[in-house]
């Protein structure tokens, strides 16, 4: 298994607190183990995790951080005698290196972690822990990018299909074999008697006998060669000769697929750029129907979120941010200045405003305790949630600050992570 070195930076920041004991940090390896193994078939689960391990605040009894300390009690059993409550920066690093781990083998659960994280992370000044969190969202991203652009590509040059030469084995066939004996004795009757007036004669200077020797012999050869060819035919098997046939196309199918496959790549990439470029052309709402500068700009970077990721598929560019940012800044002039989260989402609980987005910012999978800052923002959308309650529920402070562009690029993550989710749990 690849070295998780998420758990060696958690464990030479000395944030697990094992005092270098060889044994304990076994322990906590096969904790990590565990969990991951827990979260391989569960998207959702790894988005909560993701959120509970990022909050240097969690409430110990936090579910996600509970049901790790239960992990860890079974490999490390001594925990609760060593520790008067929940241990929360072990928990923490138990959980993170788990989702490190993850991420680093599954793409999927990778864009999962990197999504949730870096809207969280950007509001969040983790201290020691920071170059650790970085260490994730610089591999996760990169790694993101590299699939994306990947998946993205042109071809260089047209898919040739390439064919094997069709090439056949030699046959094995039957000889050929005439029944000597049965033609001798037929050749011996033809020669013998000839019929005279309904007597048998020797006399082979007869006119009869010529016919009769012809008729007679004729038969006998016919019915010897008959014999042999049918059996030297029997031995021709159409088999051999099909099953090479089958095989070669077969081929030709494959190389085929493979080609149409190359080509249909690029035609994507091509269609996908060119949405993407009439998108920021156009600005243009197919959500609203409307263009974005009659917007309302405390609700454009939503709509503009929501625009995008329906043009988008789930396997992104991390560089398509870059493109929200320029085509927000056409819009309004500016990325808008930085707000507390609290101002920034206080337009969203203006009547008109959720009646305006409700219709198309549907609530989200929610983790319970701690949840995304899109989900949370939904339910204020569907009037289920205060602003004043987003500390609480995200663990994230009213006073962090963002600017609108920055709201629009962590609203098209968490939808774009929401989607692969809802897949996940329909397949």
């Amino acid at each position: 298994m690849q070295r998780n070195e998420v758990f060696y930076d958690w464990l030479r920041a000395k944030l697990f607190d094992v005092e270098d004991n060889k044994e304990r940090e076994e322990w906590l390896l096969a904790s990590v183990k565990e969990l991951a193994e827990e979260l391989t078939d569960k998207p959702h689960e790894v988005r909560c995790y993701t959120l509970a391990a990022l909050d240097t605040d969690i409430p110990v009894s936090n579910s996600r951080l509970v049901a790790t300390y239960d992990i860890v009690k079974k490999h490390w059993t001594s925990v609760e005698g060593k520790y008067s409550e929940a241990p929360r920066s072990i928990l923490r690093g138990v959980m993170l290196s788990a989702l490190y781990q993850l991420g680093k083998g599954d793409y999927e659960l990778c864009r999962i972690v990197y999504y949730t994280a870096s809207g969280y992370a950007q509001f969040v000044q983790f201290g020691s822990e920071q170059a650790i969190i970085d260490r994730i969202l610089s591999e996760f991203g990169r790694e993101m990018e590299d699939e994306a652009v990947e998946k993205w590509s042109l071809a260089q040059a047209p898919a040739a299909p390439a064919f094997a030469q069709f090439k056949l084995k030699d046959f094995k066939l039957g000889d050929p074999t005439i029944d000597g004996e049965t033609l001798e004795a037929t050749l011996k009757k033809a020669a013998g008697k000839e019929p005279v007036n309904n007597y048998y004669s020797y006399h082979q200077d007869s006119t009869h006998w010529p016919n009769n020797f012809g008729k007679v012999a004729s038969a006998g050869i016919v019915q010897a060669m008959a014999v042999a060819f049918k059996g030297f035919g029997e031995s021709l098997s159409t088999k051999a000769l099909e099953n090479e046939i089958n095989k070669f196309f077969n081929g030709v199918s494959a190389s085929l697929a493979e080609a149409f496959q190359e080509s249909f790549q690029s035609l994507q990439a091509v269609e996908q750029r060119s949405k993407l470029l009439w998108w920021k052309e156009t600005l243009y709402s197919t959500t609203l129907g409307k263009g974005y500068r009659e917007l309302d700009a405390a609700v454009l970077p939503v709509v503009m979120a929501l625009d995008l990721a329906e043009l988008l598929p789930n396997v992104t560019p991390v560089s398509v941010d870059y493109l929200l940012t320029d085509t927000y800044r056409a819009v309004v002039g500016s990325s808008g200045e930085e707000q507390p989260l609290s101002e920034l989402l206080a337009a969203y609980e203006n009547e008109a405003t959720q009646q305006l987005l409700a219709p198309h910012l549907s609530l989200m999978t929610d983790c319970g305790e701690r949840t995304t800052l899109t989900a949370f923002l939904a339910q204020v959308v569907h009037s289920q949630r205060l602003v004043k309650k987003l500390t609480s529920n995200t663990g994230l402070r009213d006073s962090s600050k963002a600017t609108a562009v920055e709201l629009a690029v962590l609203v098209l993550h968490d939808l774009l992570t929401e989607r692969i989710i809802q897949e996940a749990d329909a397949a």
